[in-house]
């Protein structure tokens, strides 16, 4: 269950309250939303978050459009409006007569530092979302996912098709090496992630390869190592995937890859 945690919160570039949020999430129906990380006070990666939920409403036949000014003002604003140096921000849309945005503090959390360092057990299941395009919030996927993470303890489930291919995390995008070499899934396959998306520029501007191709299920053993990115877990290596293991912590090519984000990450935070 999401948990919000700012009273003061931000509808359309105007200041509402907790109870109103909860009223106008109540009538959303588009479901369409995005996650963005502040750190410092500073929104990391804003103009790609936003091309992404621009990105969503289009695909989704939702009326309306954003403003990436008003978009970027409405952010600015809860900031300045609550005590939250670090923590996600969510933003939601959907469109009654008028688009309406809603940009709220969620209670966040983040990967132990020895978990970047040990790496963290995934799961592999049979489920996937109605597309993967769209940023959108699917209930029953949501609720088969929690329960699998509840009944094994696993970190994060990895999706897998129908026709035996891999595609991504619930909550992630998942990367494999493979000679140096990064493998993921296509992009029309997945959801384009934000910080997806900043691993493969980093790393193929540092001359690391990035190869985008349907991945089988029975391929898995043969990887050298792999890792999941997102929003809050940064480049994250897997320790393990049901019962494969990897030693993706001490991979060169993985360590290289999280160097390369964060500093990324580092110019966005100054």
């Amino acid at each position: 269950m999401m948990n919000i945690i700012s009273n003061m919160n931000v509808k359309n570039n105007q200041l509402i309250g907790k109870p109103e949020l909860n009223t106008l999430l109540a009538n959303d129906t588009a479901k369409i939303y995005e996650v963005i990380r502040v750190i410092k006070k500073n929104p990391i990666f804003l103009k790609e978050h936003f091309e992404r939920m621009r990105d969503s409403i289009r695909l989704s036949d939702v009326e309306g459009n954003l403003n990436f000014d008003e978009f970027q003002n409405s952010i600015n604003l809860l900031i300045k409006e609550n005590n939250f140096e670090n923590c996600n921000i969510r933003v939601s849309y959907y469109y009654d007569s008028e688009p309406v945005v809603l940009f709220y503090f969620i209670e966040s959390s983040y990967p132990a530092k020895e978990q970047f360092m040990t790496g963290v057990h995934t799961v592999t299941a049979k489920i996937h979302r109605d597309n993967p395009n769209i940023k959108a919030f699917q209930k029953n996927f949501k609720e088969k996912v929690e329960e699998i993470i509840k009944n094994t303890k696993a970190y994060e489930v990895i999706l897998i098709n129908d026709d035996d291919t891999v595609s991504e995390g619930s909550k992630s995008n998942i990367f494999f090496i493979k000679n140096n070499k990064l493998v993921t899934s296509p992009d029309d396959n997945v959801l384009l992630g934000v910080t997806r998306s900043k691993v493969i520029e980093v790393c193929e501007r540092n001359g690391i390869e990035v190869i985008r191709r349907v991945i089988r299920y029975d391929e898995l053993d043969n990887f050298d190592a792999a890792f999941i990115t997102g929003t809050s877990n940064d480049v994250l290596p897997i320790k393990a995937i049901d019962d494969r293991i990897y030693n993706s912590a001490d991979n060169d090519t993985v360590k290289k890859a999280l160097e390369l984000y964060l500093n990324e990450m580092e110019k966005e935070i100054k």
